[in-house]
């Protein structure tokens, strides 16, 4: 084999498993362009959800709080309830749903990148590089009506609200895809 056949292929062989490199510096870049800056959806009860009028557990107070800050809706009805020995009683019930059947959830901020904690080197697996990414973040813009009544008594929204000296920490995976580094999406990316 002549001499510059087998340098190609020697140079050929090693870039192809070279390991690229990710900088701590593009890691934020990637986070801060994929991660941070998304609006971030509560879903407190699975809607449509049927309640008793009577009922004053954290959930029903929750829901009667959102449907007060017009963030979701209801509607009355009646059903009979059974008390035993052939006797009935008739109860007052809402029925709490979203405006819209295709609504997620309640948008309650928006989640902005703390700090980075740790990035691993990247990783191979199934011919595919990956980089796994240690981060702090907490949420900015929370509306108002996280902070009233029930609702800044649910366990996110107070947490959410002191996230800025406390923030929350997650592990996030890139991946790298056409030569650039992007956030992982699992039911999109292989």
């Amino acid at each position: 084999m002549k001499p510059l056949l087998q340098l190609f292929f020697l140079f050929f062989s090693i870039s192809s498993w070279a390991v690229p490199f990710i900088s701590p510096e593009v890691v934020q870049e990637v986070l801060n362009r994929d991660y941070a800056g998304q609006s971030l959806y509560w879903k407190p009860s699975q809607l449509p959800l049927t309640v008793e009028l009577e009922d004053r557990s954290a959930v029903a107070n929750q829901l009667a709080g959102l449907f007060d800050q017009g963030l979701i809706q209801r509607e009355r009805s009646f059903a009979s309830k059974d008390l035993g020995k052939g006797r009935k009683k008739i109860v007052l019930q809402w029925r709490y749903h979203w405006p819209d059947p295709e609504q997620e959830g309640i948008i309650y901020g928006v989640r902005r990148l703390h700090s980075l904690l740790a990035s691993s080197e990247p990783i191979q697996q199934d011919g595919v590089w990956y980089v796994e990414a240690r981060v702090r973040w907490w949420v900015d813009r929370m509306p108002s009506w996280t902070g009233q009544g029930a609702l800044k008594k649910a366990r996110l929204m107070r947490r959410s609200r002191e996230s800025k000296e406390k923030p929350f920490e997650t592990t996030k995976i890139l991946v790298l895809k056409d030569n650039r580094w992007r956030l992982w999406q699992p039911e999109t990316d292989g």
